[in-house]
C-alpha cells in the first residue's frame, strides 16, 4: 500500500522501513497546486501489498475458539504458579489481561506461560507491563498476532532450554522488535461505515492546466460538501478506472474523516500518474517496487495516486486520516522532525515503546500519522482502552491537540 510520500519531511515506505532520526534530503520541489504553491515538504503513504496477501504475519489467537465458555472462564481466572514472584502492579495487569479472554484458553495459557518464565522475571517492571499490555489485548491488529508470535517463541527449545538471562534477552528483543507488527495501520472492513456523514457533490466543471504532481493537465473539478464545508476535488479527464479512485470514493473518504481531520483538508488532487518522486524513495528505502498511494503536506493538499489493484474504500478512508496527521503535525511542529518542537512526540514514542505499525518506524512524522489513524479507528470502540494502554503518552498528546491545546 502506499501512504505518504516525502519531500523534505520524513519519508515513507511500505515494505522496507528504515529508522531515521533526521529527515532525508528533499526530492524535486513539488509543483504548484491549484491555489498556492504546494509545500515542498510532503509526506506520503505508500502502497502496501499487505491487503493482498496475509502471509507474513502469524494468525492471531481467536477469541472463543474450540474451548467452551466454562473451560475458557476457568483458564481466564487461572493465575501463574504461586511461587512466581510478580510485583503487585504487574500481577494486577496480568489478571486484567487474563480477564479479557473468558473464552480463549489459548490466550490465557500463553499469558500464564509468559508470566511464569524465568526470563519474564528478569525484565524491568516497566517492560513487564508493556509486554503484558502488548500481547494481552483482544485487538486483531496488534495484540492477536503478537500473542501468537510470542506463543511460538515460548515453545521453542531456544527459549525453553535457555537460562534466565538469555530468556530475558529474547523477551527484550521481542518487545523491541515487535516482529508481528502489521506493515501499516489498516482498518477492518466497514470500519468507518457508521461514522461517514452525508455528502453532496457540486459539479462537475471542466478546468484547464491543473498542476498535478505528474504535470499540468486538464481536469474535472467537483466540490464535495460535508457538514457545511466544501472541499475542491480535481480528477484527470482521462483516468484508468481500474486504478484511479472515483469522485464518489474520494467523497466517501472525506465524509468519513473526523471533523478535526476534515478541517485540515484544503483540496484533493486525484492523480492520473504515479508520483514522480517514487524513484527517489525506491532508492532511499531500497525497495524497487515502491510507489506512492497518497501524499499530503502542511498546506492541506492531499494527492491520491493510482494503485493496482485499486485500494479498497476502507483503506482510502484510513489513509486520509493518516495524511491529515501529517498536515496537523507539520502545522504544529514543523516539517523537520529534528526541530525541538518534535521533542515531546519523540519522547512519547520512547516512553510508550509499542509501535502502531512497521511503517511508523520510518520517522516520527510517520509514527504520528499512523498513531492518529489508529487513535481514530479505535475511538469509541471496546478496544480503545487497551490500545490507549499500549500508547498512553502519544494518545495524551493527540487528546490535547484535538482539544485545541498548544
Amino acid at each position: 500500500m502506499t501512504r505518504r510520500i516525502g519531500g523534505a519531511g520524513t519519508g515513507p515506505s511500505p515494505l522496507s522501513r528504515s529508522e531515521r532520526t533526521t529527515p532525508p534530503p528533499a526530492p524535486k520541489a513539488a509543483q504548484k497546486n491549484t491555489a498556492e504553491t504546494a509545500s515542498k515538504l510532503r509526506e506520503a503513504r505508500y502502497e502496501s501489498r499487505f491487503e493482498e496477501a496475509e502471509v507474513a504475519r502469524p494468525k492471531p489467537q481467536t477469541e472463543g475458539g474450540k474451548a467452551g465458555a466454562k473451560a475458557g472462564a476457568k483458564a481466564g481466572a487461572a493465575a501463574p504458579k504461586t511461587d512466581v514472584k510478580l510485583g503487585a502492579d504487574v500481577r494486577k495487569t496480568l489478571d486484567q489481561q487474563l480477564a479479557l479472554h473468558p473464552k480463549n484458553s489459548a490466550a490465557c495459557k500463553t499469558l500464564n506461560a509468559l508470566a511464569a518464565s524465568p526470563g519474564f522475571q528478569g525484565l524491568k517492571e516497566a517492560d513487564q507491563q508493556k509486554l503484558l499490555k502488548y500481547v494481552g489485548g483482544t485487538n486483531r491488529d496488534l495484540s492477536g498476532p503478537a500473542r501468537a508470535a510470542l506463543d511460538k517463541k515460548l515453545g521453542t527449545d531456544a527459549f525453553k532450554k535457555a537460562d534466565a538471562g538469555k530468556q530475558t534477552a529474547q523477551l527484550q528483543k521481542f518487545l523491541t522488535d515487535q516482529p508481528a507488527t502489521p506493515d501499516v495501520v489498516a482498518p477492518q472492513k466497514d470500519a468507518f461505515k457508521d461514522k461517514r456523514l452525508p455528502y453532496k457533490l457540486h459539479g462537475p466543471s471542466n478546468v484547464k492546466d491543473i498542476a498535478f504532481q505528474g504535470g499540468k493537465a486538464d481536469a474535472v473539478k467537483y466540490e464535495v460538501e460535508v457538514d457545511g464545508k466544501k472541499i475542491p476535488v480535481y480528477l484527470p479527464k482521462k483516468a484508468d478506472k481500474t486504478s484511479t479512485h472515483s469522485i464518489d470514493e474520494v467523497a466517501k473518504g472525506l465524509a468519513a474523516l473526523p471533523k478535526s481531520s476534515r478541517a485540515l483538508v484544503k483540496e484533493v488532487l486525484v492523480e492520473g500518474k504515479q508520483n514522480p518522486d517514487d524513484a527517489y524513495w525506491a532508492k532511499e528505502y531500497n525497495d524497487p517496487n515502491f510507489s506512492s498511494y497518497m501524499t499530503a503536506g502542511a498546506d492541506g493538499v492531499i494527492n491520491v495516486y493510482p494503485s493496482k489493484p485499486k485500494q479498497s474504500q476502507d483503506y482510502l478512508d484510513g489513509t486520509m486520516i493518516h495524511e491529515t496527521g501529517h498536515t496537523l503535525s507539520m502545522k504544529k511542529w514543523g516539517s523537520d522532525d529534528s526541530d525541538k518542537r518534535w521533542d515531546g512526540w519523540k519522547a512519547a514514542i520512547k516512553s510508550d515503546g509499542i509501535v502502531p505499525s512497521k511503517y511508523a518506524k520510518a520517522a516520527p512524522g510517520e509514527d504520528f500519522g499512523e498513531t492518529l489513524q489508529l487513535y481514530q479507528q479505535v475511538k469509541g470502540t471496546s478496544q480503545e482502552a487497551e490500545v490507549r494502554a499500549m500508547m498512553p503518552e502519544r494518545f495524551k498528546i493527540i487528546d490535547s491537540l484535538l482539544a485545541g491545546k498548544p
